[in-house]
């Protein structure tokens, strides 16, 4: 009793650590994977109190457990949510949109889940039920390694991507054989005596390293932040042959005041600086630990708050801005 109550306390700070960071960076940046990462975490926490009381209180668990057999909308709910947010990360990390059968793949999920429990109570039925759930994983696993090939094979956020790909495959079958061991061998499904191990401890070892890649990947992005000034210093010794560049590098007061003209975010000035040092997009991806579609994305409202169309624009509306401000 003791050491489950403190290992679901550990997994449920860890999630809550991660929840924290992702959320305090979408109220900072208002980028929307920060807020699907935030979600994704808080359906963790929730069905982990669920889990831990099916565990902690008999007469909760056998509840429960009836509920389950007959009609799993907490189940069903759970895991849908969990796969949209996931199908919605990955998709908008390589700036596409979800497509035709990547919907039909939600929808007969969808059915899925809705039709097994119609099934005479078996282990066959909640085997059925709950292998749909980690094929997803596995797909989400390759569909991550297959894009991140073609797109950023070499950027740091790549790398982050392929070792996520990868555990997501391992651990998704790993899940399965876990499963099937539990579900045939220890659970009990007979009409007078119901028990079931609601904990797959290979679920919770892929979230634990989840949790653990998600706030190496966030300590790095406010490490870059909190460094940001320091190398602007550093930056005199290139030899940039933009003259407004170096003006920023030399003022940056000036360029706090632009920012705040125009109303340009904290991200949107990280990219704005790049953008005046001509840096390509996946430069720009590389050097900020971003992807390619939040960068472009970035950029698309930075021209709208500048009203510019082009990147020389940039230039030439900051140009503009700092030669008002020294005539004054």
């Amino acid at each position: 009793m003791m050491f489950n109550y403190i290992y679901t306390t550990f997994l449920t700070i860890l999630y809550t650590v991660v929840m924290s960071l992702s959320l305090s960076l979408y109220l900072k940046e208002r980028e929307k994977n920060y807020l699907l990462v935030s979600l994704y975490f808080l359906l963790l926490i929730l069905n982990g109190l669920i889990v831990t009381m099916s565990e902690t209180f008999q007469i909760f668990a056998n509840d429960y457990n009836r509920q389950f057999m007959v009609n799993p909308i907490i189940e069903t709910i759970y895991y849908l949510a969990t796969f949209g947010i996931a199908l919605k990360l990955v998709t908008e990390l390589f700036e596409e949109k979800i497509t035709t059968y990547q919907y039909g793949i939600y929808i007969v999920f969808a059915l899925w889940l809705t039709v097994v429990p119609f099934m005479a109570n078996s282990a066959l039925k909640v085997w059925l039920y709950y292998f749909p759930s980690q094929l997803l994983t596995v797909y989400l696993g390759i569909y991550l390694l297959i894009h991140n090939r073609k797109m950023i094979p070499k950027s740091s956020l790549g790398k982050y991507v392929k070792l996520i790909g990868s555990l997501a495959i391992f651990f998704g079958l790993a899940i399965v054989v876990e499963d099937t061991f539990i579900i045939y061998f220890r659970d009990i499904y007979h009409t007078n005596m119901l028990k079931i191990h609601n904990r797959n401890v290979s679920e919770d070892i892929f979230h634990i390293s989840l949790c653990l890649i998600a706030i190496k990947y966030f300590l790095t992005n406010y490490q870059k932040g909190n460094e940001e000034v320091a190398v602007i210093d550093s930056r005199n010794e290139k030899n940039e042959t933009n003259d407004s560049v170096s003006n920023f590098e030399e003022d940056e007061y000036y360029f706090e005041r632009f920012m705040d003209k125009y109303g340009i975010t904290q991200r949107e000035g990280e990219i704005l600086e790049l953008l005046l040092q001509r840096k390509h997009n996946q430069e720009i991806a590389n050097q900020l630990y971003l992807s390619l579609g939040t960068v472009k994305t970035h950029t698309h409202n930075i021209f709208i708050k500048l009203q510019v169309e082009k990147r020389s624009e940039v230039c030439e509306v900051w140009e503009a801005f700092e030669k008002s401000e020294l005539t004054q």
